[in-house]
């Protein structure tokens, strides 16, 4: 066995007959570093959850990429684009797009009994991703798109539907502005909550031919709505090959589109979610100093209850860093013990809130009913790495002392 090892393993143990106070510190410090890492894994693992939560939700009511008239809201009904655009396939052919739909926003009023409220409509065809509103739905169905006939169905979003006091199944009288007011009267066939009221609060969904139908459209929409392929990421890179192809294959008959990434657009919950990465990087600053403050005291009182050891062992002929390698092992082992039994607590409280979502949230204030967690391994590894790194290097303050140490001294004191 290694003699660095083998004797700080006797430092501590049952087997050494000094140093009651250093036992009770390490005790102490293994304590406190399991309630550090504790503290850093559920909190790092709770901004990862915010994290893909929120941006998850962006995405899925708007696409990594909006390509819209330039200068224009996708919602506006001002300026449409040309549909199809002549290089969308260009697009499509980029290794990093997943797939690129065309949508069309019309807008209009609801009105029942006593009750206005405004409504957004979201035109989408039959080959449209529809995964996310199922995931959210909460009553009845999605419409029926792509039959011969223009649906007349729609699903909207509960916040619509408790405002107007709809059900899925009930009929919605809608308004419509323009030269001649018109009226249409859609089935609701289902409502959807995905706790995001700033993207949902008035919108519903439904057939585009029925929205371009609405503005008066023909071989026009609102805009197109690009998603990456999975494992991509939107940056300055994709943005700027995106940009290059619509820019060199735009035809005269095309309109001209700008492409508007989701961080751009959604620039709110991108500070929001930076602000959440700065709190938990404060939080890991603190609990590493905390930790660390209590591995040094530890360290100190061992140092001090074995002033004779040391000093015996540096006239056996070791050196000062020799010694010090002793009690950095010591330190070590102690940290590994608290990290391991901190990790297991830690990643049992995480699953526990997954499965049963124990601690709840105010959507209103938090765009989700409950405390999100996601547990990426990377981060995990990467905060204790960080987390056991940073302790050892504070560790090797107290092991200044055993340089001070003469072995002709401590030889004579008992």
């Amino acid at each position: 066995m290694n003699l660095n090892l083998f004797l700080a393993k006797r430092i501590g143990s049952k087997a050494d007959a000094t140093g009651k106070l250093g036992k009770m510190g390490s005790r102490i410090s293994i304590f406190s570093v399991t309630v550090s890492i504790i503290v850093i894994v559920i909190a790092s693992s709770v901004a990862d959850g915010f994290r893909d939560e929120i941006l998850g939700k962006a995405r899925g009511y708007s696409s990594d990429y909006i390509l819209a008239a330039p200068g224009e809201d996708i919602l506006s009904t001002s300026t449409p684009v040309t549909h199809p655009l002549s290089y969308l396939k260009d697009l499509e052919e980029l290794p990093f797009v997943g797939s690129i739909k065309g949508v069309a926003y019309t807008h209009g009023i609801l009105k029942e009994k006593d009750e206005i409220g405004g409504i957004i409509l979201k035109g989408v065809d039959s080959t449209y991703n529809m995964d996310f509103y199922a995931k959210h739905l909460i009553a009845g169905r999605l419409p029926s798109l792509g039959g011969k006939r223009v649906s007349n169905e729609i699903i909207i979003s509960k916040t619509l539907a408790d405002m107007l006091q709809y059900k899925a199944g009930d009929k919605a009288t809608t308004y419509f502005a323009g030269e001649q007011p018109r009226v249409r009267r859609f089935d609701i066939v289902g409502i959807f909550d995905a706790q995001l009221q700033d993207f949902d609060k008035y919108l519903a969904i439904t057939d585009i031919r029925q929205t371009t139908r609405l503005n008066g459209w023909e071989g026009k929409i609102s805009g197109y709505e690009l998603l990456l392929e999975k494992g991509f990421e939107e940056d300055a890179e994709n943005a700027a090959v995106i940009e290059e192809t619509i820019y060199n294959k735009t035809s005269e008959e095309d309109t001209p589109v700008a492409a508007t990434p989701l961080k751009e657009k959604y620039y709110i919950f991108y500070d929001w979610l930076h602000l959440l990465d700065l709190n938990v990087l404060i939080i890991l600053a603190l609990m590493m100093a905390v930790a660390g403050f209590n591995m040094v005291s530890a360290l100190l009182i061992m140092l001090f209850e074995r002033i004779s050891q040391i000093g015996l062992l540096k006239a056996m002929g070791m050196s000062n860093r020799a010694v010090s390698k002793v009690f950095l092992t010591k330190a070590a082992i102690t940290v590994l013990q608290g990290m391991a039994i901190g990790n297991c607590i830690a990643l049992l409280l995480c699953v526990l809130q997954q499965r049963f979502e124990i601690i709840p949230l105010d959507p209103e204030n938090y765009f989700v009913s409950h405390v999100p967690i996601s547990i990426e391994w990377t981060s995990v590894l990467t905060m204790n790495l960080v987390a056991f790194a940073t302790i050892m290097l504070v560790m090797l303050l107290p092991t200044i002392f055993i340089g001070k140490i003469n072995p002709a001294t401590t030889m004579r004191v008992k």
